[in-house]
């Protein structure tokens, strides 16, 4: 027996596929752009507090970071610093941003 989708389902079903569009796959220049964007973020001198004491705060400019460089969110925008973490750019804005994360938090392990 087989089953036939109501000619409405398929019509709502490709309309639906219109709005939302084609997933855009990440590019190295978005990844670069969000860690050039990450890496100013804990630059800050009040990054240490914002994202301790204010995480939600912490939380909404790490997402306008992500979104201002093509993503939908920063966890979209970190799994995609995963897929690049090979390119020799993106490996060493990661290392900047780790290095000034450890190097702002210093004071506070003291």
């Amino acid at each position: 027996m087989k089953t036939r989708l109501p000619l409405a389902a398929l019509a709502a079903l490709a309309a639906w596929l219109l709005l939302a569009g084609p997933a855009v796959a990440a590019t190295k220049a978005n990844v670069v752009t969000f860690y050039q964007s990450y890496l100013e973020l804990v630059s800050a001198s009040d990054y240490v507090t914002v994202s301790r004491d204010q995480p939600e705060a912490w939380d909404a400019k790490f997402d306008a970071a992500a979104k201002a460089a093509g993503f939908e969110d920063a966890a979209a925008a970190l799994a995609a610093g995963e897929e690049f973490a090979s390119d020799s750019d993106v490996a060493a804005l990661r290392q900047s941003v780790s290095d000034k994360i450890l190097q702002q938090y210093k004071p506070y392990r003291e």
